[in-house]
């Protein structure tokens, strides 16, 4: 395969990873400074609504990875323009670059 082909899917990683790194190091840095009002759920209310934010994200996260994944496939380039539009909008760049290299390069991808 061409290097063009692997590049799209490059940077899609390449997002993927900061984004994973500012979820993680987010929660952390919040628990770590003791003035923060947000770190502790003062009621059952809010730490039901930051679970479910959790659960939101952490589906979001795994879909984005099975779309940069099998990228190449047509219908995973269309969820990760999906995604881009509805969790990071960073996302729209490969995948719509991916996307435009599926319809020059439709002989060897097949037609959408």
């Amino acid at each position: 395969m061409a290097k063009e082909n692997h590049i799209f899917q490059t940077i899609s990683w390449v997002i993927f990873g900061i984004e994973m790194i500012f979820i993680l190091i987010v929660p952390i840095v919040t628990y770590l400074h003791p003035k923060d009002p947000t770190v502790i759920p003062d009621n059952v209310f809010k730490m039901i609504l930051s679970f479910y934010f959790l659960l939101i994200v952490v589906i979001f996260q795994v879909l984005t990875f099975f779309a940069i994944k099998y990228m190449k496939n047509t219908k995973w380039t269309i969820v990760l323009i999906i995604m881009g539009f509805v969790h990071d909008p960073l996302y729209l760049i490969p995948a719509i670059g991916e996307l435009l290299l599926h319809l020059r390069n439709e002989n060897s991808y097949g037609h959408i």
